[in-house]
C-alpha cells in the first residue's frame, strides 16, 4: 500500500465507511436484528488490521480520530429530538431526575460489586465505574479515579453496543411499555448507542435517552468518587 495513504486520515476513515456499509448490507440482507452494523464493522476492521498486514491500527487511527472528534456534534445533535419534547420533559422532570439519580447510583454501585466478585483489581472496578456515560466523559472520569481510559472506552462500546441489541427487547420482556422509561433506561445505561436504537420508536424516545446521555454523564461524575469512598 502506498506510504502516502497509510499516513493519511483517509485510510482510516475510508475503511469505517467501507466496514459500516458492509455491516449494513449484512444485517439487511440476512434480516439479523441481533447483529447491528456497528458490531459488524468493528469486528471487520479489527480482522484487517490483524490478518492482511496492510496497515497497523496505528495507521489506521490517524483517520479514527477524527471519527472519535465527531463523537461530540453527534452527541448534541441528539439534542434537537429535547426541542421538540420540551413540554413532556418539563411536565416528568421530577420521575427523570429520579431516575437518572436511581439509575447512576445503582450502576456504579452494581459494577463495583459484581468486578470484587468476580476477582477483578481495584483498577479494573474503577475502569468500569463509568461503563453507561458516553465517550467523551467516561474517559475523563475514568483517568480522575484511578481507572484506565483506554479500558473504559471498551467498555463503554460494549455497554452500548449490547444496549442497542437487546436492550428493546429486554424491556418488552419485562413488560416496560411507557416510551418516557425507556427511554430513560436505555440513555441512562448505554448512552448514545441506546438511544441511537430508539429512532425507530419515535422521538419521544430519542428525546428522553438523549436528556438521561447529559444527565447520567453529570451525574456519575459528582457521584462517582463520592460512592466509592464510601464502599472503600
Amino acid at each position: 500500500m502506498p506510504e502516502m495513504l497509510l499516513t493519511s486520515p483517509l485510510l482510516g476513515l475510508a475503511i469505517t465507511i467501507v466496514a459500516y456499509r458492509i455491516g449494513e448490507y449484512i444485517s439487511e440482507r440476512f434480516n439479523l436484528t441481533l447483529l447491528p452494523p456497528l458490531l459488524t464493522s468493528c469486528v471487520l476492521i479489527i480482522l484487517a488490521i490483524s490478518y492482511t498486514g496492510l496497515f497497523t491500527y496505528e495507521q489506521y487511527q490517524i483517520g479514527g480520530d477524527i471519527i472519535n472528534f465527531l463523537l461530540g456534534p453527534a452527541t448534541v445533535a441528539l439534542a434537537l429530538p429535547l426541542v421538540h419534547n420540551w413540554a413532556v420533559l418539563k411536565k416528568h422532570y421530577a420521575i427523570l431526575l429520579g431516575g437518572v439519580f436511581v439509575g447512576t447510583c445503582s450502576g456504579i454501585i452494581s459494577v463495583i460489586f459484581l468486578a470484587k466478585l468476580f476477582g477483578a483489581s481495584d483498577q479494573i472496578a474503577l475502569s468500569l465505574v463509568p461503563k453507561s456515560v458516553t465517550t467523551a466523559i467516561a474517559m475523563g472520569i475514568s483517568e480522575n479515579i484511578g481507572g484506565i481510559p483506554a479500558l473504559t472506552a471498551a467498555c463503554v462500546i460494549c455497554t452500548g453496543i449490547f444496549g442497542a441489541m437487546f436492550g428493546h427487547k429486554i424491556l418488552a420482556l419485562i413488560g416496560v411499555k411507557n416510551d418516557i422509561a425507556i427511554g430513560l433506561a436505555l440513555g441512562a445505561s448505554s448512552h448514545g448507542l441506546g438511544t441511537s436504537s430508539c429512532i425507530p420508536y419515535g422521538t419521544l424516545q430519542v428525546a428522553i435517552g438523549s436528556l438521561a446521555i447529559a444527565l447520567v454523564g453529570i451525574a456519575t461524575a459528582v457521584m462517582a468518587p463520592l460512592l466509592i469512598a464510601i464502599l472503600n
